[in-house]
């Protein structure tokens, strides 16, 4: 295996004050297709006293000096998938450090992301304080305080007054920036140059732009689009410069276009067509179904595009209790054109909406094989459980592993012969286990990490949530109005919908929202 990097930054030890290992429990590939890892990487390393290297699972030692976790001063961790807890205590181990956070000295352990943001109990055994947010707000106070006390994680209770960081058993409130433009948008990104493709980016040789944050649509299954309200956007101009100074720095002749809702850019044709004219190829992971339009994919297929990716995510009925009001017509037209244009279009569905029936897979099925018919060989389908998550609508809903079974197996009969990749059911019981779990879950995650746990104990997670019992995650604001997930969830059991605030106005969903400052 030979990898060379490009753009790393190597610091002289003995010339700084703090040591950080930034690290990342999943793989290289995927690692290395995060912008937010790139942004915690770039943004520390911008500080003249503190060293910021890379620990990528299943590596011991740091990129940069090959220096093992216990030889820094602050290890931190980045985390987008709640699968990705059970590689952290083996990170430690292989580290020199235990796992426990009351069994470990040595360095001061931190962690964020967006399952982070939304639930961090569950690895409160294992981390010492939490950011929850977005990291550029509060990473500096946290190494300023890292500097001024003796051993930060003795006097962990020194970080409680700073927003944005939870530790354990305390009160925390969410923290985001609020103008893009001011956010950090790494230029410099690490180029991996490798002839192994386990090591490439799996978003390929991109630079990665941050288009947006957040998402004001309102799907009530969706955690990002709750978690960070409102949407901001960066201005045209700060991403076109971006864009010219990051692949001039990479390389790269290939942009890929990143945000939780990128396609509802207010001027993505715009943006794409001015890549395109600077000789860019442009991508995006998916695409919002409403959001799409000729111009749109006129501009990504000049850019190289060949496939776009959509969610209908179930029928029209169950699309409207999600608060995700796409008529059947719509998909059916955005399909034909893509299509019409030569691409290629693959479809996400998901499984076990809450009230869903038989005849809602049916239809569903129905669906499938009418989109797959328009030119056939073109059109693929994923279809994967739904996992209720903290803080948005659904988050009383427990996983039933065993009706997913019943269910994913009677839709795989329905849709057999046509190109559908179906989910695990029991991978999706134990990611609703693991974001919805309090601390109690941190010997399941540790257990697991060392052997395995058997189903039953998962299941014995995964109940329903009475809706006047304190949840787990109660001490974590997330800045919406304290009652106004509790109104989705009486609305989506009604089947009435909640309008997109950015066409029909605000309805209020935040204690106060940033938008309406500027």
């Amino acid at each position: 295996m030979e990898l060379r990097e490009y753009n790393v930054i190597i610091k002289n030890p003995r010339r700084v004050d703090l040591r950080v290992a930034s690290c990342y429990p999943s793989p290289y590939s995927t690692a290395m297709s995060s912008l937010g890892y790139h942004i915690i990487y770039h943004f520390l390393n911008s500080r003249e006293d503190t060293w910021c290297e890379r620990i990528i699972h299943p590596h011991r030692r740091s990129f940069e000096s090959g220096s093992p976790l216990r030889d820094f001063d602050v290890v931190s961790f980045t985390i987008h998938y709640e699968e990705d807890y059970f590689r952290i205590p083996a990170m430690f181990r292989d580290g020199g450090l235990e796992p426990r956070r009351d069994e470990r000295t040595g360095p001061l352990v931190i962690a964020g992301g967006p399952c982070i943001t939304s639930n961090p109990l569950p690895l409160s055994d294992f981390i010492d304080l939490f950011i929850i947010g977005e990291a550029e707000p509060v990473l500096d106070m946290v190494m300023d305080r890292c500097l001024e006390l003796d051993d930060p994680r003795r006097e962990i209770d020194e970080f409680r007054d700073i927003r944005g960081v939870y530790v354990p058993d305390s009160p925390a409130e969410r923290v985001i920036v609020e103008n893009m433009d001011e956010a950090c948008h790494p230029v410099r990104q690490i180029v991996p140059v490798t002839d192994d493709r386990s090591l490439t980016p799996s978003l390929g040789r991109s630079f990665l732009l941050g288009v947006s944050r957040g998402c004001s649509r309102g799907c009530r299954f969706c955690m990002s689009g709750y978690l960070y309200r409102p949407k901001r956007e960066t201005s045209l101009r700060k991403l076109i410069d971006i864009s010219e100074r990051g692949c001039e720095a990479t390389g790269y002749s290939k942009v890929s276009l990143i945000g939780a809702a990128a396609s509802d850019y207010s001027r993505i044709d715009e943006l794409c067509n001015e890549l395109v004219d600077m000789g860019l190829m442009v991508s995006m992971p998916s695409l919002r179904i409403e959001s799409v339009t000729p111009e749109l994919m006129e501009a990504l297929i000049r850019g190289g595009l060949k496939t776009i990716t959509m969610a209908p995510e179930s029928t029209m009925k169950l699309r409207d209790r999600l608060n995700k009001p796409i008529t059947d017509s719509m998909v059916f037209e955005k399909t034909r054109k893509a299509l019409e244009m030569g691409l290629r279009v693959k479809m996400y569905f998901l499984i076990g909406a809450p009230g869903e029936s038989r005849e809602d897979l049916e239809e569903m099925a129905r669906l499938m094989r009418d989109l797959s018919e328009i030119r056939r060989g073109r059109v693929s389908f994923s279809v994967n459980p739904l996992i209720p998550k903290p803080h948005t609508p659904l988050q009383w809903e427990g996983y039933d592993a065993r009706e997913m079974k019943q269910r994913i197996r009677f839709l795989g009969r329905l849709v057999r012969g046509l190109p559908v990749r179906m989910g695990s059911p029991r991978g999706g019981l134990i990611q609703h286990v693991l974001s919805t779990g309090g601390p109690e879950i941190g010997e399941l995650i540790e257990r697991a990490s060392l052997s395995g746990v058997p189903v039953r104990e998962w299941e014995a997670h995964a109940g329903p949530r009475d809706p006047c019992a304190r949840l787990p995650w109660h001490n974590i604001s997330v800045g919406l109005r304290e009652d106004f997930l509790m109104e989705e969830y009486i609305k989506m059991k009604d089947d009435r919908l909640t309008p997109w605030c950015e066409e029909s106005g605000c309805y209020g969903c935040m204690d106060s929202c940033p938008s309406l400052r500027h």
